[in-house]
């Protein structure tokens, strides 16, 4: 398993952070995400043969956000 931290622009109340969570639980391959809105930013737990940062900062770009590393 592997950790990432990715930095998110946008969110800006607790239904940000449910859509966020919500969006990067669902992707395969995903075993812990913790969505912070005081600091703005995602930490995620992830199996790196499953999953990868592109397919993460790609679903965050579709709930209109801007993550990044």
């Amino acid at each position: 398993m592997k950790n990432v931290t990715i930095k998110i622009k946008g969110m800006g109340c607790q239904n940000c952070v449910n859509a966020v969570n919500e969006e990067l639980s669902s992707l395969e391959g995903i075993s812990k995400v913790n969505v912070s809105l005081e600091n703005a930013c995602a930490e995620v737990e992830y199996d790196e043969t499953k999953v990868n940062t592109d397919k993460m900062l790609e679903a965050i770009k579709e709930l209109e956000y801007e993550p990044s590393l």
